[in-house]
């Protein structure tokens, strides 16, 4: 069954969203504020990925991507909030690029397998004539869009707030840059000494199946998000937050791991009636 494209999924929550705001509107003793915002991203996480079977009857091991440091994006937002005399409801447009640092080892891998990360050699081989120990780093790249619907509560009349709920995320472009480099192994029945790998790069789009295979992403995904807030000088807004993709943000089920998101931005109120 064909599933819904991204503009209609994008439209769906987008309507979804405004209902749930114009619920709230209709209270009485109620105030309406709009602004918009901007500032950092700052991801972390890790992922397993199982071994895949590969067309020349060889496979990639199972390879353990670590963390490799926080990645630094950027985020800017037009948001809206509907406060009445107990609590407040927010509702925001966010455009994000979510960076990812990971490292991985792999001690053995056949070198008709290695291929999969750029290694080549000057001649064919069979499968199981020469093996090689790679050390992998890879940077992605997601751009999202983001619609987070939070329910919060302030004090000190609105200097302190907190807040919570959850967000849909929409991935329209998604890269990785990965390097390469280790050493392939010497086979003293064919008289090769071996040879040490340097810096190979490559670039794959995660969107698309063809180049990404099994890290292939989705491009429509839940998060939840939890945050806090400090209002400043009336108008000005202080922000941290911290946000997880459920259900992880691969296409295939069987890559199992952890994507973790934190935000700290600066806003300002545009309008308050």
């Amino acid at each position: 069954m064909k599933q819904p494209n991204l503009f209609f999924k994008m439209n769906f929550w987008g309507l979804t969203c405004l209902v749930f705001l114009g619920a709230l509107t209709a209270q009485a003793q109620s105030t309406t504020e709009l602004g918009i915002r901007g500032g950092a991203t700052f991801s972390h996480g890790y992922a397993v990925i199982p071994t895949q079977s590969l067309a020349q009857g060889t496979e990639v091991p199972r390879i353990r991507n670590t963390n490799n440091g926080i990645g630094v994006g950027y985020l800017g937002s037009v948001w809206i909030r509907k406060k009445s005399d107990r609590f407040f409801l927010q509702a925001e447009v966010n455009y994000s690029t979510l960076f990812l640092k990971q490292k991985a080892p792999i001690e053995r891998i056949d070198v008709t397998a290695a291929t999969e990360f750029g290694v080549s050699l000057p001649i064919n081989l069979p499968p199981g004539t020469l093996f090689a120990s790679l050390n992998t780093t890879s940077e992605s790249t997601l751009n999202t869009i983001t619609i987070p619907v939070y329910v919060g509560k302030e004090w000190q009349e609105g200097k302190w707030r907190a807040y919570g709920g959850p967000t849909f995320l929409f991935t329209h472009k998604a890269e990785a840059i990965r390097n390469a480099s280790g050493i392939v192994g010497p086979n003293a029945s064919i008289n090769f000494p071996g040879y040490t790998i340097t810096n190979i790069t490559d670039r794959i789009d995660l969107t698309n199946a063809e180049q990404a295979g099994i890290l292939q992403v989705k491009n429509f995904n839940f998060g939840i998000e939890v945050g806090a807030g400090l209002t400043l000088l009336k108008r000005l807004e202080v922000d941290v937050r911290y946000g997880l993709p459920i259900g992880g943000v691969f296409n295939d089920s069987g890559i199992t791991g952890f994507v973790g998101y934190a935000t700290l931005t600066l806003g300002y109120k545009l309008v308050n009636f």
